[in-house]
Formats: structure tokens, sequence, C-alpha cells
């Protein structure tokens, strides 16, 4: 669990929210607006908590448009500060709901506790994880795969028809060309992983040199194609059927992963970082694991809100 999500910013962040969510005074709203001035790092927490809470609970129409209106409003202006560099290589993401129009694209898409396997008219094999949205543009000359949410982990097939196509998958600032690969890349808050298994998969990035990552390998790639070498993680592409098979691994790492299908906000208290676990659990079912784990180990779940749920030692 990173320091970000654990930090006691968050932790008032969340306090704060809550207390906004139950009525406060105008007195109360005034010392929230001097805590979210004191320091960068609360408003990067209120964020945060924000993000958690919309995932969480549906919005109300009026308050789900001006979000939107918030989103467009922010990702025109980012556009407009990147220029055409959006247009190097591939497909821009945005337009993507154009393009699906036009070609009569496919998307597949899985909901939060459920995972998605497809045989692809090419011969790959896609799996999705929990949580996913991918598009898939194979036909009449492309072989493209667009991962707009979450984590796919991909077989490269060789139908005749398609073998002499090269297969890629984009992701917000590269492309990614599997040489008769298996891998997973997943998208994460600033950029996505990649997690080669077999094979080897080449990068292009919007920006920079190109970079082969073979297998027993990762990367992390940036919203802008910034490459960076990562340590291979064994818990990245063994999710398909659901289980989350550990051996002697830190709690902290188990309960990051049970986070990623976890509806609303999931910690782990710092103090518990020396604890390992073996176990194998429901990776989908996260509120099923953590009564199991709390069941072996000395450790209590306090979940303060429906949405926020913290795990600390007994």
């Amino acid at each position: 669990m990173s320091s970000a999500l654990t930090s006691l910013a968050l932790e008032q962040a969340a306090e704060w929210f809550a207390l906004r969510q139950q009525g406060w005074s105008g007195n109360e709203q005034q010392r929230w607006q001097a805590w979210l001035q004191a320091d960068p790092a609360h408003a990067d927490a209120w964020r945060r908590v924000e993000s958690i809470w919309q995932s969480f609970a549906g919005l109300s129409a009026p308050a789900a448009a001006r979000a939107l209106d918030t989103a467009g409003r922010r990702r025109r202006q980012a556009l407009r500060g990147l220029g055409g560099v959006l247009g190097i290589g591939a497909i821009s993401l945005l337009g993507l709901h154009g393009l699906q129009a036009q070609r009569g694209l496919q998307s597949r898409r899985t909901a939060a506790g459920q995972t998605g396997h497809w045989t692809l008219i090419d011969g790959s094999q896609l799996w999705l994880n929990a949580d996913s949205d991918v598009t898939i543009d194979i036909g009449s000359g492309r072989r493209a795969l667009h991962l707009l949410r979450g984590e796919l982990l991909l077989q490269s097939g060789h139908h005749p028809t398609h073998a002499s196509l090269p297969l890629t998958v984009h992701v917000p600032g590269a492309r990614l060309q599997p040489i008769g690969t298996r891998f997973a890349v997943g998208r994460e808050a600033q950029g996505s992983r990649l997690d080669v298994f077999e094979g080897v998969v080449r990068c292009l990035p919007l920006l920079g040199p190109v970079l082969d990552v073979a297998a027993g390998n990762a990367a992390r790639i940036g919203p802008m194609g910034g490459l960076e070498a990562a340590a291979a993680d064994p818990l990245r592409g063994d999710w398909q059927d659901g289980r989350l098979q550990v051996q002697d691994m830190p709690l902290l790492r188990v309960i990051d992963e049970l986070a990623r299908h976890h509806r609303g906000y999931l910690g782990c208290d710092a103090a518990l970082a020396a604890l390992n676990v073996t176990a194998v659990l429901p990776r989908l079912d996260s509120t099923r694991a953590l009564q199991l784990l709390a069941r072996a180990l000395p450790i209590r779940i306090e979940q303060r809100w429906p949405w926020w749920t913290v795990v600390h030692p007994r």
C-alpha cells in the first residue's frame, strides 16, 4: 500500500468529507477551507476521497452534470497544452467513440467483481480483469486493441488471415506490439503498467526511444510515453480464475491487490507491514476475503463508512 494512500492527510480528508455529507456548519466549513489550504497534500487527499466517493455512490443528475462539465474542461485544457502530440503514432482514445460508430468496432467490458474471457477473430485470447473496458479494432487491415480502463491479459494469436498484420495494444502515451507473446497491461492512476510472461513486447512511446520488454520483466508507461523498468509482480496476470493465491506475501501487498476490486477505499495500517500471509482468497469478493483474513490473522477490519474500510492490528 503506497504511503499516499495511508497518509494522515487522506484520513483527515475522509473525516472532513463524512462531516460534509452529514451537513456541516459555516464554522466547520471555514475550518475545512483552512485545512485544505494549509498543505498541497491536503488538496490531493481531498480529490482522492472525492474520487473514491464518486466510484462508490451514484451521483445525482445535477452533480453528475457538473462533474462531467468539469472533466470536459480539464480534458480540453490538457489537449490544448499538448498540442499535436496525441496524434502521433496511435489513435487518440478521445476519438474512439466516433471511430466505434464509423467502423462498428466491438467493445468488451467487465463489471466490478467479474472477469471475462474471449477468443478474438485473429485467434488471440483476451482476458479482462474486473471493472475493465477495451475496444477491439481487428479487420480490414487493422489489428489493434485500445485499453480504456482496467487491465487486460493477452495471448497473441496467429490466425492465417491476420498473421501478417502487427498486433498493437494502445494505452495513453504508447503502443505495445507483442512478438509472439503473453502479457498483461493495466491502466493506473499515473499511467499504465506492462508485465510480460512469454516472448517480448515492444513499447513504442509517443515520445522517446523504443523499448523491448522480455519475459519476466515489467515496465511503467507514463501518460506521455515515458518508459521506466519495474520489478516483476507475481500477482499480475494471475487473476483469470478469480482466486488470489499468495505464499508468504506481505499483508500490505495482499490488501493492495484486494483494493483493486473493492468498492470504495480499502487501506491497511502501516503497523502491519511485517505481517506476511499464506492463503487462497476470493480475489473478486474483497468483503469475504477480509473476513477470512480476520479469522486467521491478528487484525481487525474497521469500516467507518460504507465507502471507507481500513485494516488495523487487533
